[in-house]
């Protein structure tokens, strides 16, 4: 039986570009480089496919461009010892735990940029 897949709601993009940030922040601490584009793709569709969601693919690149910009901020975070702890979970986990420090400040980083319609610092 196949499933039914909803349209982004704002909700939806501000969780999403958070999954994305933090999952480029986790591989960035894995790798020590920032991942490349199928990496993206992959941490895209699993997260519309675990919540049902469907998005076209420009605003799912557009998600991950803002993404990397964010990761790219909050990577300068991830020497100390509690943010290591915080990206350690998320590496473990198959959704993400809001109720870590790290997981907080970038979900309330995402909320600001999409609701602002800023673009993200570099």
């Amino acid at each position: 039986m196949n499933q039914v897949r909803y349209p982004l709601g704002p909700d939806d993009r501000v969780h999403l570009l958070c999954w994305l940030t933090c999952g480029f922040l986790g591989a960035y601490y894995i790798e020590g480089a920032w991942p490349d584009i199928s990496f993206q793709v992959r941490a895209a569709h699993r997260w519309l496919e675990r919540h049902h969601r469907a998005a076209d693919w420009i605003e799912t690149a557009k998600l991950s461009v803002a993404a990397q910009a964010l990761a790219a901020r909050f990577s300068t975070m991830l020497d100390a010892d509690a943010s290591r702890g915080d990206i350690e979970r998320i590496l473990e986990g198959e959704d993400l735990d809001y109720d870590s420090a790290l997981v907080q400040r970038v979900y309330h980083e995402c909320r600001v940029q999409l609701t602002s319609g800023r673009k993200p610092s570099p």
